[in-house]
């Protein structure tokens, strides 16, 4: 019994205590109610409606069937677009290796580096291209004139623009400014390794090894000791061939500076055709092949937004970031014209805009890369207006093609309504 008198006392107390705390919140609560009943009976206008926060974040079933739609056809196009710069990219280091400036085991590093950063680049077309396709297939099947006989084809397509441009925008903006000189970097780094790890050809005895990048021809007869024996070279440059031998020879690093050191040599440098030749003897010729520690600073591609700004060369640092800026911006207009090429006629054939937003892209991206060089130039024109006026040119190109198919569309119903009251008057 005392137990269960003292367990009683406890429970009307913790009892006491919570309608004390209860009847603190009474105002509040009230407070909140009231507020409830004020939201409830103010009417948000048409344009409010649009731009309100909570109903903009909620996805229906028709949003969410475009978005699937444009990122399926994204993936396919943007897979396209990574294999054929992956094939291009490395047949051409194959050629590097072939040649003895890389060797076979960088090139997968390379090739996984350059393709990063080329597709940063490509993101905007890759985007244009796949809405295009996707609107495409909607007026393909039909499904694009249900949707604008549901009446909402109009903020439907408002919604999907904002979901699409705003964070292509930003992950673009990011990948360009920050990313991108990063893999320039990685880039040139990769390279220096390959080209410092690689035997120019003194290792391969019995073989005729050509290197382009140095325009020589290089046979060794025999190895000794780790030494080449017997070393021939033919090389040519301002239209004079040399041609060099030597008892032996060897490549060394030393500071950073990769180098080829020829003993007991002769060399004859003239120009065919003329018998006016020098012959050259020496016991020791040095001939530097690679500084491995270049300057990095130097190259603008692979400075941070923060240097580019502080630079001093206003030129070179002003085209730089202009160039950066150039993948961001391009994304929201060119999705603006892969909505207006998305909109295709009754009787016109679905993917015949497909042409017209390639060539829309190449003529843009091609603008900027001029304007880029001539600013680089220090150009007076191009100084000033920089490369924003392609940007606006082609703002204004897209507001001019909208306009166009817009009046296209309302002569079309006009001519409609004067035929019907043409035909009730008869």
């Amino acid at each position: 019994m005392k137990n269960n008198s003292k367990y009683t006392k406890i429970k009307e107390k913790w009892l006491d205590n919570y309608i004390i705390q209860k009847s603190k919140f009474v105002p509040l609560r009230r407070l909140i109610k009231f507020c409830i009943k004020k939201t409830q009976g103010f009417k948000m206008s048409p344009k409010a409606k649009i731009l309100n926060p909570v109903k903009f974040k909620r996805l229906s079933i028709i949003d969410k069937y475009i978005l699937k739609s444009f990122i399926l056809s994204f993936f396919s196009v943007i897979s396209v677009l990574v294999l054929v710069i992956l094939g291009r990219l490395f047949v051409r280091l194959l050629e590097y290796v072939v040649d003895g400036r890389f060797e076979i085991e960088m090139i997968f590093s390379i090739l996984f580096l350059s393709t990063s950063k080329s597709v940063i680049l490509l993101l905007p077309f890759a985007l244009m291209i796949s809405i295009v396709i996707s609107l495409s297939r909607f007026y393909r099947d039909s499904e694009i004139f249900a949707l604008k006989a549901s009446g909402n084809y109009r903020s439907i397509f408002t919604k999907i623009f904002y979901i699409t441009a705003v964070p292509s925008f930003l992950i673009i903006f990011v990948l360009n400014i920050f990313v991108s000189p990063y893999l320039v970097t990685e880039i040139q780094k990769k390279k220096i390794e390959a080209a410092t790890t690689s035997e120019i050809g003194l290792q391969s005895p019995g073989k005729f090894i050509q290197m382009k990048d140095k325009n020589w021809i290089i046979f060794v007869e025999e190895i000794e000791n780790d030494i080449s024996k017997k070393i021939f070279i033919k090389s040519s440059e301002n239209n004079k061939i040399s041609i060099e031998t030597a008892e032996e020879g060897n490549e060394f690093l030393d500071e950073g500076v990769r180098s080829l050191v020829l003993k007991n040599g002769q060399r004859y440098t003239g120009t065919p055709g003329t018998g006016n030749f020098q012959v050259m003897k020496y016991d020791v010729h040095e001939i530097k092949l690679l500084n491995t520690s270049p300057d990095f600073s130097l190259n603008y591609r692979m400075k941070n937004i923060f240097d580019l700004i502080l630079d001093q060369n206003k030129a070179l640092s002003s085209a730089e970031i202009q160039w950066r800026l150039f993948a961001p911006i391009s994304v929201v207009i060119l999705i603006l014209f892969a909505f207006i090429f998305g909109d295709v006629a009754p009787r016109q054939n679905k993917y015949s805009n497909l042409l017209s937003s390639i060539i829309i892209y190449f003529l843009y991206s091609n603008l900027v890369i001029i304007s880029i060089n001539q600013i680089q130039k220090e150009s007076y024109l191009f100084s000033f207006i920089g490369s924003w006026w392609v940007h606006i040119f082609a703002a204004i190109l897209c507001y001019g093609l909208y306009s166009l198919k817009k009046k296209q569309i309302n002569l079309y119903v006009y001519a409609v309504k004067k035929l019907k009251n043409y035909k009730n008057s008869l």
